[in-house]
């Protein structure tokens, strides 16, 4: 390693063991440095600590007579509590497999001090059950990115699951290997899940597709010219956030503007759903009536629903009388022998 070279080794070596917790000695440095075939002497090691403290990097030290000098490194630019956050948010994601949370969680467990990587654990109940198993996401999405990047249309194969004989669950292709064709507009994050938000050939309109359920997808190539076909533009109206925003759990239906009463003690939940931009009316002392666009399916009046009764649909008629309906055909089937 040639001298130049020899700072930012140093650097590595003061962030990989030392923290505000812990320091080492410059004849700790001195000898590991040997060790690998790095000889140093003190007055070298004193210059290089100088250079790492003139281009703006926070290197403490102290001096204790008759035991030695003493170094820490002490300006990370990430906080525990802010890469705990990191850390359980990746343990968390149900897009990411189990083997790339745990790689994820190694690099950001690097960037804290030495005396503090054994704690960067997941702090949350993770179930593993939940989690993806397509270890090609990153290739995925990577894949998407890079379209969006070049204005290209993409084609992928999309998998669902199904109950094989042996009442084993087994995951394959949709439609037989049918390949979609798409016209890829951005990915979003949507209920701890990234998702493809494009136009979709077999589907006529926007869609949505689960990325950790998509295979790795190519552009589409046109067969005359050799280069990528263009993606078709966005249809008219067609606003990213509306649909982002609106789509409940991401799922299609009609879209509608809705009037809901909900229970005062539901606010928050109502919040949650809708976020704060509400056109709230009707309020009493125990409840408050909303106005809100929304897509009918059954994920919205499964929502409704779970407050019994706390939420209730005020109109239009044909939406109350879709979700009665709904109602209705759950108390058919528990009681059908």
């Amino acid at each position: 390693m040639k001298g130049k070279a020899i700072p930012f080794a140093l650097l590595h070596y003061l962030q990989d063991h030392t923290d505000e917790y812990r320091e080492v000695t410059a004849a700790e440095i001195l000898h590991d440095f040997s060790d690998a075939g790095l000889n140093m002497s003190r007055p070298t090691l004193r210059e290089n600590i100088a250079v790492l403290r003139e281009a703006g990097y926070e290197i403490q030290s102290r001096e204790i007579p008759g035991t030695g000098t003493f170094y820490q490194y002490t300006n990370r630019e990430w906080t525990v509590e802010e890469l705990q956050i990191l850390v359980d948010a990746v343990a968390s994601g149900q897009f990411i497999t189990t083997g790339k949370s745990n790689d994820i969680i190694c690099k950001l467990q690097g960037l804290a001090g030495l005396t503090q990587r054994e704690e960067l654990k997941p702090a949350i109940a993770v179930d593993e059950r939940c989690k993806a198993e397509n270890e090609n996401i990153y290739c995925v999405m990577n894949a998407v990115q890079q379209a969006i990047r070049e204005d290209a249309k993409i084609r992928f194969r999309h998998y669902e699951y199904y109950i094989d004989q042996n009442s084993e669950l087994k995951r394959s292709p949709k439609h037989d290997g049918y390949e979609y064709i798409v016209s890829p507009y951005a990915m979003v994050w949507k209920n701890d899940r990234y998702y493809l938000i494009g136009y979709s050939e077999k589907h006529g309109k926007v869609v949505q597709f689960r990325i950790d359920r998509m295979a790795v997808p190519d552009q589409v190539i046109d067969e005359e010219t050799k280069k990528p076909v263009k993606r078709d533009p966005p249809p008219e109206g067609f606003v990213l956030k509306d649909r982002t925003d609106k789509v409940f759990a991401m799922f299609d239906g009609e879209k509608e503007t809705v009037t809901l009463r909900c229970r005062l003690d539901l606010l928050g939940q109502v919040i949650d759903r809708f976020g704060k931009d509400l056109n709230i009316s009707g309020k009493t002392a125990d409840t408050f009536d909303i106005t809100q666009e929304v897509y009918l399916s059954p994920t919205f009046y499964a929502w409704v629903f779970t407050y019994a009764g706390g939420i209730k649909i005020l109109g239009p008629e044909y939406v109350r009388d879709e979700y009665m309906g709904y109602l209705k055909k759950a108390m058919d089937e528990m009681i059908r022998k």
